[in-house]
């Protein structure tokens, strides 16, 4: 069978030699799902792809006996933010993989439940609904028959795609993806919401999830691609970079740049890179603007690496060899008396999809902070996570959101054996309206604590609340239910 999605799979032993277009029908069937149990985003807009009024239409004769659990499932996680709600499945996507069994083709995580990101282990349980929902619907044959359309699809992306990376790779110097391990993957999905850009990087994988646009979003593959191959490259000279760190001061002062990059300077360098390189491959009207719009959004280092790069265009090694001497060659006193007359921009430029009728923002600067906590929490860094929750914290008026931060907290503190400062910041987590697995998982904490200081009704209560929390994941449901017993469980 032919590609449903568009996949280029660029591996690090030779890009264009690992190219690739294959089937990947994990995304396809989990939108398909959720357009089923109510996903209904923008589904009036005429940038969708008809063929997402096709599988809708699909599914809905096809009546499968799996459907009311699936809805209940979805109503139970569904975010109040669309972008959000969509994103938490694209991540689940790119997380599963479909294996044979005895009963039949069945989905299941391709990596440990410790490694999964903390969005697609608040969907914990959704896999099995969703075997069940690939064999009731028989969606391979759904495939076939809409092959033709799904090519059409795909045929915008094809040639300026491969010209954009293949330039990229020229400048660089390099038929090799640097020696990482990872790949690069770019998916075009229909069945979502359309005008959108998803990214996601897991170990040493990137991928790119685009929806239906009026025209190709070679852009922001462009960018995703310039970070996939560049970042490597960077991380040979963080000694170098870090040395030249007493630049980030100046970042503070930009309105318009994302935290994560304030609080990063190694982080701030290669976007700083990334950016210049861009410019120097646009055309010559172009390059000057983008190098000064870069420079007010905050990534300081632009107009330095655009000046370099003339030079390294001159040369004969490669990015992977010369950056180095871009890094050394640095004057900080020269950078200082550039960035002391600088005036920032107090907001980024709007960066949208053709023709979208909402700008592209994947997340929130709280939301992708509230996310690198996780991540922190996920690798044991407690601290530093902790300190990412408290800046959330900060950062956002959205009641979820900062339930979502008072939950890291609360955790860090149980860790910290302080039971009732724990105690009173997932009191906070619940009054805040987190998200139904939050609050549940809230109440399993609450539960355990109470319970060892011999509070038992009240554990008992919690435990009963996280158990009749709608939309509570199956393992806390087990925790609540085995503090119930007096059963100890493992944490999430």
């Amino acid at each position: 069978m032919k590609t449903f999605f568009l996949i280029l799979s660029l591996a690090s032993a030779s890009l264009f030699a690992q190219s690739s277009m294959e089937v990947n029908p994990n995304l396809f069937v989990v939108m398909a799902a959720i357009n089923a149990a109510g996903y209904d985003a923008d589904l009036d807009s005429t940038a969708n792809s008809p063929i997402r009024a096709q599988v809708r239409q699909y599914i809905a004769q096809a009546k499968p006996p799996v459907l009311q659990q699936l809805t209940e499932f979805y109503i139970g996680h569904r975010k109040a933010d669309p972008a959000r709600d969509l994103s938490q499945y694209i991540s689940f996507a790119l997380c599963i993989e479909l294996v044979p069994a005895a009963s039949g083709p069945e989905f299941r995580y391709r990596m440990r439940l410790n490694e999964l990101p903390p969005d697609v282990q608040e969907l914990d349980g959704f896999e099995k609904l969703l075997t069940r929902f690939y064999r009731e619907t028989k969606l391979e044959g759904l495939l076939a028959r809409n092959q033709a359309a799904l090519d059409r699809a795909l045929e915008p992306y094809h040639s300026p795609v491969t010209l954009a990376l293949q330039q990229i790779d020229g400048y660089l110097r390099s038929t090799q993806v640097n020696n990482t391990k990872g790949s690069f993957h770019v998916y075009l999905d229909p069945l979502a919401a359309p005008n959108q850009i998803h990214v996601r990087s897991y170990a040493n994988d990137l991928f790119v999830v685009l929806t239906s646009s009026p025209e190709p979003q070679v852009e922001y593959i462009r960018s995703a691609y310039l970070h996939f191959v560049v970042d490597p490259i960077a991380m040979r000279s963080l000694k170098e970079i870090e040395s030249k760190a007493s630049l980030i001061d100046f970042a503070q002062g930009a309105p318009a740049l994302d935290p994560q990059y304030k609080q990063n300077f190694p982080l701030l360098t290669v976007a700083c890179l990334t950016r210049a390189i861009d410019a120097r491959m646009a055309p010559a009207n172009q390059r000057s603007p983008k190098v000064e719009e870069a420079l007010k959004e905050g990534f300081i280092l632009t107009p330095y690496f655009a000046e370099k790069l003339m030079e390294y265009e001159h040369q004969e090694l490669s990015m992977r060899f010369y950056l180095p001497t871009l890094i050394n060659h640095i004057d900080l006193k020269k950078e200082t008396e550039r960035l002391d007359a600088v005036n920032f921009a107090n907001a980024p430029r709007e960066r949208r999809a053709k023709v979208a009728p909402k700008p592209v923002v994947e997340v929130s600067p709280a939301e992708k902070m509230l996310d690198d906590a996780e991540q922190l929490w996920s690798k044991k860094e407690y601290q530093q996570a902790s300190v990412l929750f408290r800046q959330a914290l900060e950062l956002t008026n959205a009641r979820p959101l900062k339930g979502r931060a008072y939950y890291g907290m609360a955790r860090v503190a149980a860790l910290n054996k302080d039971p009732q400062l724990a105690v009173d910041l997932f009191e906070k987590t619940i009054e805040e309206g987190a998200e139904p697995q939050i609050s549940a998982w809230a109440h399993v904490f609450l539960g355990r604590l109470l319970g060892l200081a011999q509070e038992n009704e009240a554990a008992k209560k919690h435990f009963e609340a996280a158990i009749a929390t709608a939309g509570v994941s199956p393992m806390a449901k087990k925790a609540a239910e085995d503090g119930l017993k007096g059963t100890p469980t493992p944490r999430p």
